[in-house]
């Protein structure tokens, strides 16, 4: 009898260990949620020692427009919190994020960060936006009318970071030395990251260039470079040909001056290159989401040097 029963218990207890084993999916442990791979690397470091958060968007399609697959979505309902930059980067993710309530923490809503508008024109000036102030070229829509790069800063980093520890303190009530000190440890980083990249750019400081869509604002103002004009404003949108022909009639006068038109990894890059090569421009891609960068801690800072470095390979 005794023979009988030892191996049915057995049993018993192996198909209760897959049950918790199936039951256990990885959304379980998916506390927290970031969006894309910058803001991302920012939360692993903060979060060093406590929790590994997860990795929303890979990068290869925008943000802008990125539609997500049925375990994204998932993704974001089983977290404890999700970290976004918001609506002027992420849009189609809102719907998502206001069905979390009071889960998400949405970057831009946060009153110290100051995001910057939106250009709009044909091309502009140092100063803000537009020798042509008409964009009927260019629709796009009011809630998406500020610029969320503010990765592409490390200044604008090191805020972020005060509020994403703040917020994370809420939710690891218990670990608020370690948030601490991983946040100080995470500030000193991006300020030798800033210095080092303020070496490289300082030869190209003055440099005037054009990149598909304004997102470089942030960049442009601590590295001393100059976004003169887009292909485009809304991503979504392609470029009319009158839009075009200003830019290429502006080259020519010498009304404006670009040494480089930069393509998006995650945009149309030959088309762009036609355009160069109409501008007689040089031509180079930017990665501003890291696409061939491993996802964690050091993503951000190889993300930024790989940036950095693509730009001024433009420039050369």
């Amino acid at each position: 009898m005794l023979r009988k029963i030892i191996p049915a218990a057995i049993a018993i207890i192996a198909i209760f260990y897959i049950y918790l084993s199936l039951k256990k999916t990885p959304d379980a442990d998916n506390e927290i949620v970031v969006s894309i791979k910058p803001l991302h690397s920012l939360v692993c470091s903060l979060t060093k020692g406590i929790t590994a958060p997860v990795l929303l968007l890979d990068g290869y399609v925008s943000p802008h427009h990125a539609q997500l697959q049925p375990s994204q979505v998932q993704l974001i309902k089983n977290a404890k919190t999700f970290i976004w930059i918001g609506p002027a980067y992420e849009q189609l993710l809102t719907k998502h994020v206001k069905a979390l309530k009071n889960n998400a923490l949405t970057i831009q809503n946060n009153s110290s960060i100051k995001l910057k508008p939106l250009r709009n024109g044909a091309f502009w000036d140092k100063h803000t936006c537009c020798h042509d102030h008409a964009h009927e070229d260019h629709p796009h829509h009011h809630e998406t009318s500020l610029d969320g790069h503010i990765w592409l800063s490390p200044l604008m980093m090191m805020q972020i970071v005060d509020l994403v520890v703040h917020h994370l303190k809420t939710i690891y009530p218990k670990h608020h030395e370690v948030l601490d000190k991983n946040a100080n440890d995470y500030k000193v980083s991006l300020q030798l990251l800033h210095q080092q990249l303020l070496q490289k750019m300082l030869p190209y400081k003055g440099s005037a260039y054009i990149i598909q869509h304004d997102g470089n604002q942030y960049f442009d103002a601590v590295y001393g470079v100059q976004t003169i004009a887009t292909i485009s404003i809304d991503p979504s949108v392609p470029a009319s040909a009158g839009h075009i022909l200003k830019i290429r009639k502006a080259i020519k006068k010498g009304a404006i001056r670009p040494r480089c038109l930069y393509a998006e990894r995650q945009m149309d890059a030959a088309l762009a290159k036609s355009y160069a090569t109409s501008f007689k421009i040089s031509f180079a891609v930017v990665d501003y989401l890291g696409v061939d960068i491993q996802a964690g801690e050091k993503a951000y800072e190889e993300l930024m040097n790989a940036y950095v470095d693509a730009f001024i390979l433009g420039l050369k």
